[in-house]
């Protein structure tokens, strides 16, 4: 037993010994050079060491490296070169502790790297500032080891940079197959107007990458809570599924909005117009993502509207955007939207269809600017395409068409009966003397707009009222929303009821009384109707001119028989 222990006693003495002369042999050079031929044999490209290499092997293991430029060629067709620029390399490890798996084992640190990212046409696409990444109390023995970084996302335009900083506990077992996360914080600055924290939980498999994590996240519009999946070899590589008790799309600005701001505001002040029921459009930063994204909200709030037990589904590959489908209730009534969204060219391709039935007007209308206008439910229902490079060009490139059909609907703004009313006292000469309806109760409306050519063509408006029958034709400027229609109402005895001179004999009946519409989309719409008072007496004195023609016409024709009759004797 003792000759055992003095044999392992001159082993381990001679070990020692070797690690402390070891370091004296080593030529940094040639392990440089090594590192220089396996970095360009594995990927053709080039390591250069400016700053040396510092090698220490007791009593623990020791390495710097300084000044490092790592090369990369493109490592395929549609892949750019990598650049990377670190400054320097620490690790600090202790083979006793990782041989014995007796804890902590060392801690490895990387700072002050930078990392470019070009495209096949060697443009600078990405921009990678590593600032720290640190991991301390490394063990793989299933125990805490910290975690932390600080990694900027620079701006090439400029602008703030995407600052995201880690700092957490990561689990890692002996067979170093997989990443336990344990309460991994993150603060993301940069992307948005405030900041956004996470904490994540979950297992990272290795080989391939496959994270399985439970997120929760507090962004400027609300609070998540859901599961997000990276899986680096299958498609989508993110799939992410959360509920929110509210999630408000409006306040999730982007950073320094300032001039975007400046410059909406004065477009708004020039060109006011009102907001349309809420489509989202998710482009920009989603177009290079393979994603799926599923939201659950109690409350979504886009463009000022709030859809209540809201339902997204939502996936991106390819730069094609799909929404499979937003549906929730909007004003009381049901929405169920659709949308494609190519932006794998210059211009963005959109498609949208959908509709939103039961909708309640006054509701929808209080919430785009236009108050005390119109009451009662509607079915509404879109199918639209648009090509465009700009929000401008996109509009003007709208083709499709949007309808409304509805019973039992008020219009407030105006009365068509005390319009028509109005206008035959005039033409009866007589004055009114009952107040009349100051809204219009419409018993059916349908209503057909199609988009073409930088217009909203109004191909059919038909609209019942209570003895007034109005249908019309009209169009829209979709960029400054100035419009033109004429309509033409048919009136039926029944006005009469609501003054004596108001009354309607078989003459008016018989005609068609022109109603001119002008205006803007954004005005009062009391100003944008009148019905045409000297249309409608020049028709009637026409009319009666041919009444007139016809009966002496008629009276010619039975006095020439007569005087025939006479001189044949018949």
């Amino acid at each position: 037993m003792a000759f055992i222990l003095l044999a392992l006693g001159i082993v381990i003495a001679i070990i020692v010994l070797g690690l402390v002369f070891v370091p004296m042999l080593i030529d940094e050079a040639a392990i440089i050079e090594l590192a220089q031929e396996q970095v360009r044999a594995a990927t053709g490209g080039d390591l250069i060491v400016e700053g040396g290499a510092e090698i220490a092997l007791l009593p623990s293991v020791e390495l710097q490296l300084g000044d490092t430029t790592l090369d990369l060629p493109p490592q395929s067709a549609d892949a750019g070169r990598i650049l990377a620029n670190i400054g320097n390399v620490s690790i600090d490890l202790s083979l006793l502790d990782l041989l014995t798996g007796s804890g902590d084992f060392g801690e490895v640190a990387l700072t002050d790297a930078n990392v470019q990212l070009f495209s096949p046409e060697g443009e600078l696409q990405t921009e990678i500032q590593l600032e720290e990444l640190a991991a301390q109390g490394l063990s793989i023995a299933d125990q805490p080891v910290g975690l932390r970084a600080t990694v900027k996302v620079v701006n090439l335009e400029g602008g703030e940079p995407l600052t995201v900083k880690m700092k957490g506990t990561v689990r890692i077992p002996a067979e170093i197959d997989r990443i336990k996360i344990d309460n991994l914080t993150t603060t993301i600055t940069g992307a948005l107007s405030k900041p956004v924290l996470s904490e994540l939980n979950g297992l990272v498999n290795l080989a391939p990458i496959k994270a399985d994590l439970d997120l929760l996240a507090q962004t400027p519009g609300g609070d998540i809570n859901g599961d997000l999946i990276y899986a680096v070899a299958q498609s989508p590589q993110i799939d992410l599924a959360f509920k929110t008790s509210e999630l408000n799309l409006d306040k999730l600005e982007p950073a320094n909005p300032a001039s975007s701001a400046d410059e909406a505001a004065v477009v708004e002040e020039t060109q006011p117009s009102p907001k349309a029921p809420p489509v989202p459009l998710p482009v920009g930063p989603l177009k290079d993502l393979d994603l799926k994204l599923a939201i659950d909200a109690d409350s979504l709030i886009t463009a000022g509207q709030n859809i209540t037990n809201a339902q997204l589904l939502l996936r991106v590959v390819d730069g094609v955007t799909n929404l499979n489908y937003l549906r929730g209730v909007l004003h009381q009534g049901q929405l169920d939207t659709r949308a494609t969204i190519d932006v794998r060219k210059p211009e963005i391709d959109a498609e949208i269809s959908g509709g939103l039935k039961g909708v309640e007007l006054d509701s929808l209308l209080v919430s785009l600017g236009s108050p005390d206008t119109a009451r009662g439910r509607v079915d509404m229902a879109w199918d639209i395409e648009t090509k465009g490079a700009t929000v401008d060009t996109l509009k003007t490139g709208l083709e499709g068409d949007f309808s409304v059909r509805g019973n039992n609907v008020a219009v407030t703004a105006v009365s068509v009966q005390g319009q028509m009313c109005n206008a035959i006292a005039q033409v009866n000469q007589e004055k009114l003397t009952k107040p009349m309806p100051e809204i219009t109760e419409v018993s059916a409306l349908d209503m057909l707009v199609e988009f073409d050519e930088g217009q909203a063509q109004l191909e059919k408006l038909a609209l019942a009222v209570q003895g007034v029958a109005l249908n019309g034709r009209g169009s829209a400027k979709l960029d400054s929303l100035d419009f033109g229609a004429t309509l033409t109402a048919k009136v039926g005895e029944t006005l009469s009821e609501l003054d004596p001179a108001c009354r309607v004999n078989e003459r008016y009946v018989a005609i068609d009384w022109p109603v001119v519409c002008r205006g803007n989309l954004t005005g009062d719409p009391n100003s944008w109707c009148a019905v045409d008072v000297q249309g409608i007496i020049k028709q009637l004195l026409e009319n009666e001119a041919k009444s007139k023609l016809r009966k002496e016409v008629d009276k010619l024709g039975k006095d020439a028989g007569s005087v025939l009759k006479k001189l044949f004797g018949k």
